[in-house]
């Protein structure tokens, strides 16, 4: 008798620039969990922050950290820390990795996220099983997650002879983004999932908290024993001219006569250059800044601040909406236009954006005063996790029901 029941679930996501997908990863988990807690997750990243999933009880298998030096011509992927080693050998070891981590853990499903192909094609040894495994007892479910714009693997539109790029699509059995349907399909070929010839299920934006989980403004102040006075809170990520326009806007804020009433609190990323936070700590415009650490869940913070400076990554946008928080949205420049392209998207009522180059020219500070006078609008959105964590659930135990289970001479 064939059980649809999951009991395990392999899931990789390749973190070579920023953060944001090892917590979209945490999200779909907690999402699952709520309804699933016997299933027992692993997770295969290069995630800096592995300990953000250790302490929810998920096994992590570290691979080592590869990066994607987007501030260089053709933004090619170099070792993260192991910088003697060559890249080429260093993806070698993460695929071994990758492989073995199947091999052992025998999962039910295999949820990849972003990179269709994996990081550089990495989870090829994954996609060969899956295609020659296909209907036999060793079959297994691989899902593809998707943030939306830019979301799934962008080089199988503009590289078609990327690794693995007429392999990856058809062997997924399921592909869901985390969007609305409706945005998805107003931007056209450029944001890419809907315009791949294979089903996608579109789940609408995720987030790691509810509103019913974020806790009380003074619980926060307490928490990082802040001053209670109203918040400006800077969240810069680490890629661009940090230290230019961080001091751009502090002349901004000082200009506005903001940092009198308001405390200012810097909250420094991972990946940033740690030469670059001791040369603001030592500018004296920069001396009642409250430097801290980056933190987990940083929506807490965001959720206690009255302005809220920072670029237009997916995680922190969808924070920023769901909290209702007034905001000077900053987009990084990438090669795909990811951030400006979300930014155009954007529900205007509390948010005002501008380029990098006009932060740098001219501190913006009557923008800032602007948001400040604002009334903030209460968006009433609620990106719920565990309504996207029942769907997949639900869903893949039906195709574990479904399937044909067909002996293969390839098993």
């Amino acid at each position: 008798m064939i059980t649809n029941r999951i009991r395990r679930v392999l899931f990789y996501t390749h973190n070579s620039i920023g953060l944001g997908h090892v917590f979209r990863t945490l999200a779909v988990i907690t999402g699952i969990r709520k309804w699933r807690p016997d299933i027992d997750f692993m997770v295969l990243s290069g995630t800096s922050v592995p300990h953000v999933l250790m302490r929810q009880g998920i096994e992590v298998v570290k691979l080592p950290g590869v990066k994607k030096a987007i501030e260089e011509t053709g933004c090619p992927l170099k070792p993260r820390y192991l910088r003697s080693l060559p890249v080429d050998e260093v993806l070698s070891f993460r695929q071994t990795i990758i492989r073995e981590a199947h091999a052992f853990f025998k999962p039910d499903v295999v949820m990849i996220e972003h990179y269709l192909a994996g990081l550089s094609g990495e989870i090829a040894p994954l996609l060969m099983e899956k295609k020659a495994c296909r209907n036999s007892p060793k079959d297994f479910a691989l899902v593809h997650l998707s943030r939306g714009i830019m979301g799934n693997d962008f080089s199988l539109q503009h590289y078609p002879d990327a690794p693995c790029s007429s392999l990856a699509v058809p062997v997924y059995d399921f592909r869901y983004v985390f969007d609305d349907p409706a945005l998805v399909c107003a931007k056209g070929p450029a944001a890419g999932t809907a315009q791949i010839g294979h089903s996608v299920r579109y789940l609408g934006r995720i987030a790691e908290k509810s509103i019913a989980e974020l806790p009380e403004r003074e619980a926060i102040i307490n928490r990082f024993r802040l001053a209670d006075k109203p918040i400006i809170l800077m969240y810069l990520s680490r890629h661009g001219n940090i230290a230019g326009l961080s001091k751009s806007l502090m002349n901004a804020i000082n200009l506005a006569g903001l940092s009198r009433n308001y405390q200012i609190i810097m909250v420094a990323y991972p990946y940033l250059n740690p030469e670059i936070i001791e040369d603001l700590r030592s500018d004296i415009r920069f001396r009642h800044v409250r430097f801290l650490p980056f933190f987990y869940p940083l929506i807490d913070l965001i959720h206690a601040s009255e302005i809220v400076i920072c670029r237009a990554g997916y995680n922190v946008i969808n924070e920023i909406l769901l909290t209702s928080a007034r905001a000077l949205v900053i987009p990084e420049h990438h090669p795909s236009g990811e951030q400006e392209e979300r930014t155009r998207l954007l529900p205007l009522d509390n948010i005002a954006v501008i380029s990098e180059e006009d932060a740098l020219a001219s501190p913006p500070a009557q923008v800032l005063l602007e948001l400040i006078s604002r009334k903030t609008t209460i968006l009433e959105l609620n990106f719920d996790k565990y309504a996207i964590g029942r769907k997949i659930i639900d869903e893949l135990e039906d195709w574990t029901t479904r399937r044909r289970r067909v002996p293969s001479d390839f098993c």
